[in-house]
């Protein structure tokens, strides 16, 4: 009987110990939500098209105080081009709305790669948007760049080499009169070759099993087929041990950008994989703030004042 008391009464001192230790981090990360929410405008849900009864939709997140129309980041989630969510939105970018930066989510057709060139379209259809849509809430839409991860890395490259290309452009949204090219971009550990990666993952190839001929679709999906000498500033983020996009994919695309004397960064991280905490640490934080600080926030604009 006492034995079973004290038994009781140290669980209870534990629990108590948990609750005391764990508390503290859950209130200081309940406060900087919190505090986050109180500096932050945010618009959910925002429809940029519908295709085929399909609304697509983006959240938008603006600082509360603005002097200036800020300058616009573009999310593109990740999800090997068949899941994934606007909700995930990468810390280092996502925090940017606190540095003065409007930031920008946008969901797009989870139809998988195969069915290129429609999510690209999509991306396209986003950015044109939000050009479009600037003035009613308020960012300047002449200063844009885009992130995003694996297949959102990959996404954002297209849609930053693929500038000009009439078949990649398509006509989802509308807003035709509008530009989708972009100023810079970052991107985490997103494939850039896709003919390259074909012959080393299977997975990739069980994607296209039905299609007669996929390797048209795989060049035209391939960000390097597109590379140009205007394309945009790139900052990329990889782990040399990433078993999904092996980190030569990153380590080509740096090296072809750096050919044709375009502003490339490639950081690697040893002993990482395919995303994980490092990616979300303070080393990337830096980077990205100060990239986009460079190459989006000091572009000369004359927008006015709202």
């Amino acid at each position: 009987m006492n034995n079973n008391l004290s038994l009781g009464r140290m669980v209870c001192v534990v629990a108590l110990l948990g609750m005391v230790l764990v508390c503290p981090a859950f209130g200081q990360r309940a406060s900087a939500r919190n505090r986050f929410l109180n500096m932050v405008k945010v618009h959910k849900n925002l429809e940029y098209a519908k295709i085929d009864g399909q609304s697509l939709k983006l959240d938008l997140y603006l600082p509360k105080e603005m002097n200036n129309p800020p300058p616009l980041l573009v999310w593109i989630h990740g999800g090997g081009w068949i899941s994934g969510t606007k909700k995930h939105v990468k810390r280092p970018v996502l925090k940017l709305v606190l540095e003065g930066y409007a930031i920008a989510s946008i969901d797009y057709r989870l139809t998988n790669i195969s069915s290129h060139p429609d999510q690209i379209h999509d991306c396209k259809g986003a950015i044109r948007w939000l050009r479009a849509n600037a003035k009613t809430y308020g960012y300047d839409a002449t200063r844009i760049g885009a992130g995003g991860g694996s297949a959102g890395g990959h996404l954002v490259l297209l849609l930053g080499l693929s500038h000009g290309n009439k078949t990649l452009e398509g006509t989802i949204g509308g807003n035709l009169d509008q530009s989708s090219t972009i100023q810079a971009m970052v991107d985490f550990y997103g494939p850039s070759d896709l003919t390259a990666l074909w012959d080393q993952k299977q997975k990739l190839r069980e994607r296209f099993e039905n299609h007669p001929n996929p390797h048209p679709l795989l060049q035209s999906a391939s960000p390097l087929t597109h590379l140009s000498n205007d394309d945009p500033p790139l900052l990329i983020f990889h782990g040399d041990q990433d078993p999904v996009v092996p980190v030569e994919q990153s380590k080509d695309l740096h090296k072809q950008y750096q050919q044709a004397h375009l502003q490339s960064t490639l950081h690697i991280f040893k002993g990482a994989g395919h995303g994980g905490k490092v990616f979300q640490s303070a080393i990337p934080s830096r980077m990205v703030k100060a990239f986009f600080d460079r190459y989006i926030k000091q572009i000369k604009t004359n927008e006015p004042a709202n």
